[in-house]
Formats: C-alpha cells, sequence, structure tokens
C-alpha cells in the first residue's frame, strides 16, 4: 500500500497584545472613516494573499484575571463613500469567545519579551459565529495544551481583537495565522 501526503501552506504565527486589558472590551466597533490600528491580526494591504480563515491562540501575561475573560475578533470591510469619498471601514462580529485556565500545570512561554501563559479552555458565547474550536482542558494535567479557535473572515480587509478581564489589569493577546 502506498502511502500519499498532504501539504497545505502555513503561515507562522504574528503576536499581537493589548497592554492593561479591562474589564469589558471598551468601545464597541462601529462604523468608521478611520482604520482601525489596535489589535489589528490581520490587513488585507499588508497581507495580500486572500486569507479565508484565522486561527488564534489566546494567552494572558497572569493566571490571576478571573471568570469572565474572553476574546472577540472584529472583521473590517472598507467602502468608498461617493458623497465624500472617503473610505468608511464596516464592522462585523465574527467570533466572540470565553477564555479559562486549566486546573493543571499553566504553560508559559517567554517571547517577544514578554511572558505569555495560553488559555486551554476556549468556549463559544452565545449568540455569535460559530467557529471550530480547539479546547483540550486538562487533557494533560501536568502540560496542558493551549486552545485555539480557526475563525472565517472571508470578505474581510482587516480582522482586529478585543480582550477583556474580569480581574486584574493583564497583558492579553494572541498568536495568529492566516490561510
Amino acid at each position: 500500500m502506498a502511502d500519499a501526503t498532504i501539504i497545505t501552506y502555513q503561515r507562522i504565527f504574528s503576536n499581537v497584545s493589548v497592554a492593561s486589558v479591562g474589564a469589558s472590551y471598551g468601545s464597541i466597533a462601529t462604523l468608521s472613516s478611520t482604520k482601525p490600528t489596535s489589535g489589528v491580526v490581520h490587513d488585507q494591504q499588508l497581507n495580500p494573499m486572500s486569507p479565508s480563515l484565522l486561527r488564534i491562540m489566546p494567552y494572558a501575561s497572569s493566571t490571576s484575571i478571573g471568570a469572565a475573560t474572553g476574546v472577540r475578533v472584529v472583521g473590517w470591510t472598507g467602502e468608498v463613500n461617493t458623497t465624500d469619498g472617503l473610505t468608511y471601514y464596516i464592522p462585523t462580529v465574527l467570533a466572540d469567545f470565553n477564555l479559562t485556565f486549566s486546573s493543571g500545570t499553566v504553560p508559559t512561554y517567554s517571547l517577544d519579551g514578554g511572558t505569555q501563559r495560553p488559555f486551554a479552555i476556549i468556549t463559544q458565547v452565545a449568540g455569535t459565529p460559530a467557529a471550530n474550536l480547539y479546547s483540550p482542558g486538562t487533557a494533560a494535567a501536568a502540560n496542558v495544551e493551549p486552545a485555539a479557535a480557526l475563525v472565517d473572515i472571508v470578505g474581510c480587509q482587516m480582522v482586529t481583537v478585543q480582550f477583556r478581564a474580569a480581574s486584574g489589569t493583564p497583558t492579553m493577546g494572541v498568536f495568529a495565522t492566516t490561510f
């Protein structure tokens, strides 16, 4: 019997983080003539490969952040207004997730000049678009694998992430890649 190998092109992760995350997502994504600059994980102009999927692996700098912790993924599409010639960015919530650390040993990654502790449990917030989730929980209590989500970003020229932490003001972020 012959074996076949299937290969798909995979980009390396980029790391996007936001310091001093509060208890809410802050500003709601609304129509704007100003291009978003905070929490950008994908920009079609910088990465013109027309990706349709975004994989994110969320993390926080501290495990003392409380239970109501999350990440929201927002897609943006530009539209040129015929009245004033300005480009307006139209937001769409693509996904919203609750995040939890494992009861096992939380891994610590020392990358990009900071310490990241990946979440082991990721769940979909009710009423938001579905995503494919990898949530190992406590699969290996001594070294828990990080949770990840695969989000459909088809048609979005730009994608941003927003974070919330129930307590403390940690740095939060995602390792992200498109394909």
